[in-house]
């Protein structure tokens, strides 16, 4: 089987809680016959690591393909304000990455002084 970096996939979640769920795009949700739900079909894009083609527990970005607007998903859930779900969402994929640069361990050596 060969991993993947990014699929086809649905996000969906109820209106008043503060999490949405990442589905694989065939997959039903409970509340698809409901109104009260969000889903949203896109692409999901891996992180770091390649997924197995049917996870579902994916850390990456979701852009969704009516807004092409983006969110971040971690283990499978995108976590937004249910007041606000409009803020959680970005234009740009950079506005929601972060970087960060180890350069080195660096270590104190207590000793004694030598002059020169």
């Amino acid at each position: 089987m060969q991993y993947i970096l990014q699929k086809k996939a649905k996000l969906v979640g109820r209106v008043d809680k503060g999490q949405l769920w990442l589905l694989n795009v065939h997959d039903d949700w409970i509340h698809d016959q409901y109104g009260e739900s969000y889903i949203y079909h896109g692409q999901i894009y891996a992180a770091r690591n390649p997924f197995h083609p049917l996870s579902t527990s994916i850390t990456g970005y979701f852009q969704d393909d009516d807004s092409n607007k983006w969110i971040k998903v971690k283990a499978g859930v995108a976590t937004f304000n249910p007041k606000k779900i409009d803020d959680s969402w970005v234009e740009r994929v950079e506005n929601l990455i972060k970087i960060r640069f180890k350069t080195g361990v660096y270590k104190y050596v207590k000793g004694s002084r030598s002059s020169f």
